[in-house]
């Protein structure tokens, strides 16, 4: 009866430490959203990514960030759906990512208004 009972105690222990351990490796690979406001600086299209420079608060050095945009990711240009081809360089932006793999995967950009073109300011 004993043995019995110790036997029960030790397979209970077991798989409470196996469901731990599952647990953690979820938490872990679990990615939680992040917000950067910053300068387009270039759009690739043909390989879903683009660059931004990113607007930093007192008086930081700003650094140029490389996003990979979701497939399922939505752009929004001035109020209006777009695509990631809307994005021209000197728009100012907020970008929505989660890092994956060491890759920062952008899933909503937008766009408060589209940069002036040149051609217009003449």
């Amino acid at each position: 009866m004993r043995k019995l009972f110790i036997l029960s105690l030790v397979a209970v222990c077991m798989l409470g430490l196996a469901t731990m351990s599952v647990a953690a490796q979820k938490a872990t690979t679990k990615s939680s959203s992040h917000t950067v406001v910053g300068e387009v600086v270039s759009v690739d299209p043909a390989n879903n990514t683009f660059t931004i420079k990113e607007n930093v608060k007192g008086g930081g050095e700003a650094k140029e960030l490389t996003f990979n945009f979701d497939a399922k990711g939505k752009v929004t240009v001035a109020g209006k759906p777009g695509k990631l081809d809307d994005l021209k360089s000197g728009d100012s932006a907020t970008i929505r990512y989660t890092e994956r793999e060491g890759k920062m995967i952008a899933q909503q950009i937008r766009v408060a208004k589209p940069a002036a073109s040149k051609a217009s300011s003449k």
